[in-house]
Formats: structure tokens, C-alpha cells, sequence
């Protein structure tokens, strides 16, 4: 950060030097997700390079609106930009694979929206592939760059909650309606609750209690008129750590919360626990009795020029710094949200879509 005192001629000489030392991103897909995520990047005084949809004309307007230096009307064409460092995929599930793909073997540095893939034979394959040519790799699950959830992972490993027991996390709002289009209730874009907002409730048990599959997995749930999940339950029990109960549904608005159970308390992440503000730390002083204390967080600032789609977007801007961060050191992967774990959540994810009976068109 720049010292607020220092006269503005070299504030601003030292604003240009610090950028012209950052990564330069690309950003491919060029919806809502993708605009608060860019919010984030020019909030960290980092260029964006190139942005590509498959509309040059809705590129072009991106590409105005967040001060890009070129619009591409494909994908292609971003990935084989030379001035473009690292690409955020921002489309819709059913093609990350294909768009990572094609960006890790341009070259690039990739950091996608989840679900990174639709099934563990895409994710291990895009795992392999960025591994094998030096390349950093990042599922952009947002919520792990929270404060709130750095102070959370900071609090479970001091050891003063004692050992972790017992995750209860869940997550959900009211969709529209079956009968409507959307991706929400389309196999073919690899819709339903768990591959959308699953990910934010199992990211919660993988971080308390490891990123390896559990050795026991029981799941339910209801289907849509369309075949793809609409409510999702998951019972998970990882031998010798703990136990996971987890909730994710688009038929009903839930809290969106996160309690994590230990032997001496408790810590609960308040909503929305997906981007996190605050968290109560609980210890234990008696049967049913608890000493807590509270730890708030602010949000980043937008910038005023633009403007964020969903709640809390502004925290992009952690997510950003963090890979900023990784690439400058060298880094092949972030720390806070490790392929291993992104494996493992695949994993868990095939066994509810094979448990519940969903199958995608990519699947056969």
C-alpha cells in the first residue's frame, strides 16, 4: 500500500511502477461473475490486458467500461494474447473445462470460477495438465480469502477451541421457477444445486477437517421435473477427525451459516458464510455455557467509476491479491484453496450426483 502522505507526483510515479510489476489479466466470459470480479482488479490498481466473449461488440463494451487495452470476439484469440499473464474464466460451468484447457495449454495462468469441472475425470485432467507445464492453477472459490474465514482457520489451528467434531453448514435460495430456461435446471449447462452453491457448504468440512475424501459419503436429495438436483443433503464422516452435515437447495431461502462443533466450543460463521463478515468464537465454560467473542470485518471499497451484481462481491478484491501474491512468489497454486482440495470436493461431488441419480449428457 501506498503511504497516504507522500506528495502525489510520486505516489502516482510509484502507483505506475507497482502496476507495471503485477500480472496482467485476461478475463474470458464476460457475465455478472466476471464484472465483480474485474471490479477487483482495477481496485488493485492491476491492468487488464484483454477480455474476449463471443460478441466482440459486448466485449468491446467491457473492455471500455474497465479501461482494457483490447476486446477479442473469442476465446482463442485471448488465450494466444502475448500481453495477457493470467486469464479468469468466468463461464458457465459446462464449458470451464474446455476454456482452462485451452488457456493452460496457451500457456496462461488460469484461475477459474467454480466448479472448475463438471466431474473428477475434468478436474484431475486440468490438474495434471497445469502441473505438468509449471502453471499456476486456481478453482476461484472466493470464500477462503475472507478475513473472516482467515481468522476462522487462524482460531482452529491455535488449538483453543480444542479438536474439531462436527461441521454443520448450509446454504440456499429460491430459484425461478422449473418450468422457466435457465441454467439453474439445465443438464446440458450442468445445473443444479450442488455443482452451483454445494461447493461454498463442502469447501466449509474440507477446511476444518482436511482435503481428502471422506471414507463415508450418504447423500439425498430431490430432483427437478429437468433431472438435475434441486435439494441436496450430505451426511459425511472422515475416520478419526470428525463428522460433516451439510444442506444446499433451490427451492427455499436457508441462512447461509456455518457452525464448526469442537471438544472445548464452538465457531460459527455468521451469514452469508459464502463471503463472510463476522464470526463468534465460542469456549466453553460449563454444560450449555459459553464465553464468546466476536470478530467483524469491513468490506474492500469499489471503485466509483463501476459497480458489484451480488452482496459482498467487493471481496473479490482478497481473491485477486491472493493470486497476485502467489504468481510474484513463484507459487504454482494458492495455500488457502489447494487443487488437492479441489480434487477431493469433485469427488464428493460425483458421489451425490451418482448417489441421487444425476447424470449429464458429458457424463455418458
Amino acid at each position: 500500500e501506498l503511504d497516504p502522505l507522500l506528495p502525489a507526483s510520486l505516489a502516482a510515479l510509484l502507483f505506475i511502477r507497482m502496476a507495471a510489476t503485477r500480472p496482467r489479466w485476461g478475463v474470458m466470459g464476460l457475465g455478472k461473475i466476471s464484472n465483480d470480479f474485474s471490479c477487483s482488479i482495477i481496485a488493485n490498481g492491476s491492468p487488464i490486458a484483454a477480455v474476449a466473449a463471443r460478441d466482440l461488440q459486448k466485449a468491446q463494451d467491457f473492455a471500455d467500461k474497465f479501461g482494457a487495452k483490447r476486446a477479442h470476439g473469442s476465446y482463442q484469440d485471448l488465450v494466444e494474447d502475448p500481453e495477457v499473464d493470467v486469464i479468469y474464466v468466468g463461464t458457465i460451468h459446462a464449458v470451464h473445462f474446455q476454456n482452462v484447457k485451452m488457456a493452460l495449454e496457451a500457456g496462461k495462468h488460469v484461475v477459474c470460477e467454480k466448479p472448475m469441472g463438471v466431474n473428477t475425470a475434468e478436474v484431475r485432467e486440468l490438474i495434471e495438465l497445469a502441473r505438468s507445464k509449471k502453471l499456476f492453477l486456481l478453482e476461484a472459490l472466493w470464500t477462503r480469502f475472507f478475513p473472516a474465514i482467515r481468522k476462522a482457520r487462524e482460531v482452529l489451528a491455535s488449538g483453543e477451541l480444542g479438536e474439531p467434531r462436527y461441521v454443520q453448514g448450509n446454504f440456499g435460495f429460491v430459484a425461478l421457477p422449473e418450468d422457466e430456461p435457465h441454467r439453474l435446471w439445465d443438464p446440458e449447462q450442468a445445473g443444479g444445486a450442488m455443482l452451483d452453491i454445494g461447493p461454498y457448504v463442502l469447501s466449509a468440512a474440507l477446511m476444518v477437517f482436511g482435503s481428502t475424501v471422506p471414507e463415508q459419503i450418504a447423500c439425498t436429495g430431490t430432483l427437478a421435473k429437468t433431472g438435475v438436483d434441486k435439494d441436496c443433503v450430505l451426511a459425511l464422516s472422515w475416520a478419526g477427525k470428525g463428522s460433516a452435515s451439510l444442506l444446499c437447495t433451490l427451492s427455499t431461502n436457508l441462512p447461509d451459516e456455518v457452525l464448526v462443533v469442537c471438544s472445548n466450543g464452538q465457531l460459527r460463521i455468521h451469514p452469508p458464510a459464502h463471503c463472510p463478515l463476522r464470526i463468534t468464537v465460542a469456549k466453553a465454560v460449563g454444560d450449555g455455557q459459553f464465553e464468546e467473542e466476536v470478530h467483524n470485518f469491513e468490506l474492500p471499497h469499489c471503485p466509483e467509476c463501476v459497480s458489484v451484481n451480488f452482496p459482498n462481491s467487493e471481496g473479490f478484491l482478497h481473491e485477486v491479491k491472493a493470486v497476485e501474491d502467489a504468481l510474484q512468489k513463484g507459487l504454482l497454486e494458492c495455500p488457502e484453496y489447494t487443487l488437492d482440495e479441489s480434487l477431493a470436493m469433485v469427488q464428493i461431488m460425483d458421489a451425490f450426483r451418482k448417489q441421487v441419480g444425476v447424470v449429464y449428457p458429458f457424463d455418458k
